[in-house]
């Protein structure tokens, strides 16, 4: 079914209404989709804001007024100075600020419009790095003499990255690539994040390639954001970024340039080409070296072969000379040891006849000794036995006697102990009257209306003294 613009206006009408925001929401989310590329001539600036700068820009050739708006951050990436009078093109997404309900462009990029106000830009950035030191050629770094790991980036959908890898060699490169934009102003933005990642990569050498254009399409590449991270990227850089005749910063600050994407790979594969054709007469030379090293081995183990068994005989008879003459030295060391052994067995022989003797009378002595022994042992036994039975029997009287004498002493004791115990007296019917726990033992411990506690036999009570007498 289709419906007509009538038919709208219509249902809008029967609708319920919504809110301002709702609305102004919608319009936004609309405006999303207009991305636009404006020219035009600067007629306000206000850089007075910490987060945005807010600017106006004119029709050249009609009346009409745009008001922009840009981040700070975003605004520094471009490397544009605003001043009024200046034909700039902005690119970016138009939005109705909802507070205020105004409209203005919400800017990503800043280029100069012309090539002579390009131009202007290009030399006097080229003059403050110049004066920096930043194209001095003595900073330029060596690039590694045997690449593999290489991080690239450009445009993956380009034919600049078919060209490269169809002219790298086939030496194990291990390449990391980040696809990024490289046409035109708006690029700096993508080329920024890709240096930032490629900065933390496990990489040896940074290679940006791009084809050829137009010196307007290598904005990007002359914008100082962009040349100052290329200068401080912390590995070699090589660049390979198509241009018509003058070339731009980025390659300037860049440790090696090339033309084109091809050139950029033929770099790559120089020092490895060069080894690989290197490697064939390497080869031979290393064949020849080891064929005439055979030679002479097998030369000198001709010559060895003929003298080895006139060196081993030799040896031989000089080793046979050697056992003989030890043998010969140990026929007469045995005969001097069998001597010495026949003179020390009659010295042994005597010796034994000697001991035997000596033990004879030893045991004789022995034999007679146990009686001598026996005969003392008893009368001092029965010596000790006298002493020892008067001993315990004085000890035992004296025991006896300690005792009587103690359990007299112990009943005595009793008795006083008895005769002082309190509870004893107040078995007999005394009492023990208390003032705050001391006993009263006068009347002038108390006074009237002292509270005393009386101790009896079988328990105690309080009470109150009335009168004194």
């Amino acid at each position: 079914m289709r419906v007509t613009f009538s038919e709208e206006a219509e249902m809008a009408k029967s609708a319920a209404p919504m809110g301002v925001a709702d609305f102004l929401a919608g319009i936004n989310a609309t405006l999303l989709r207009q991305y636009a590329r404006i020219e035009g001539e600067v007629t306000s600036v206000k850089d007075s804001y910490a987060t945005a700068i807010y600017f106006t820009i004119k029709d050249t050739t009609r009346d009409a007024l745009l008001n922009c708006v840009i981040w700070r951050t975003t605004y520094n990436q471009n490397g544009v100075t605003l001043k009024e009078g200046d034909t700039i093109i902005v690119s970016g997404t138009p939005e109705i600020y909802a507070a205020r309900g105004t409209f203005s462009l919400k800017v990503s990029t800043i280029e100069y419009a012309g090539e002579g106000q390009l131009k202007r830009a290009y030399d006097e950035l080229r003059a403050k790095l110049t004066a920096e030191g930043l194209l001095d050629p003595k900073l330029k770094r060596p690039l590694p003499e045997y690449p593999t790991r290489i991080g690239v980036i450009t445009s993956r959908s380009g034919v600049v990255i078919q060209d490269f890898s169809a002219n790298l060699g086939r030496y194990g490169f291990q390449v990391t690539l980040v696809d990024s934009r490289v046409e035109g102003k708006d690029a700096i933005h993508e080329l920024l994040a890709a240096l930032k990642t490629l900065a933390k990569a496990n990489i040896e050498i940074l290679v940006i390639m791009r084809g050829g254009g137009s010196w307007e399409s290598l904005q990007a590449f002359n914008t100082e954001s962009v040349v100052r991270a290329v200068a401080n990227f912390p590995k070699p850089v090589l660049t390979g970024i198509g241009h018509d005749m003058d070339v731009t910063l980025a390659e300037l600050v860049a440790d090696v340039g090339s033309s084109t994407p091809t050139a950029v790979a033929e770099k790559l594969n120089e020092t490895w080409d060069t080894a690989a054709s290197t490697l064939g007469s390497a080869e031979l030379k290393i064949y020849g070296a080891f064929e005439r090293a055979l030679t002479r081995l097998d030369r000198g183990l001709e010559t060895v072969g003929t003298r080895i068994p006139r060196r081993f005989e030799q040896i031989l008879n000089e080793e046979r000379a050697v056992v003989t003459r030890a043998s010969r030295t140990m026929q007469m060391t045995f005969t001097r040891l069998k001597e010495r052994i026949t003179s020390v067995s009659s010295t042994v022989v005597g010796a034994t006849v000697t001991m035997k003797t000596a033990l004879r009378t030893i045991d004789t002595k022995l034999t007679a000794l146990p009686l001598t022994l026996v005969r003392q042992v008893l009368v001092r036994v029965t010596a000790a036995q006298t002493v020892v039975r008067e001993s315990g029997d004085r000890i035992l009287h004296m025991s006896h006697a300690h005792v009587r004498t103690t359990t007299t002493e112990l009943a005595t004791y009793e008795k006083s102990i008895r005769v002082a115990d309190p509870a004893h007296n107040l078995r007999l019917g005394y009492s023990l009257s208390y003032v705050n726990g001391a006993v009263v033992r006068n009347v002038s411990d108390v006074t009237p209306g002292t509270i005393i506690t009386t101790q009896v036999a079988d328990g105690s009570f309080t009470s109150e003294v009335k009168d004194i007498q």
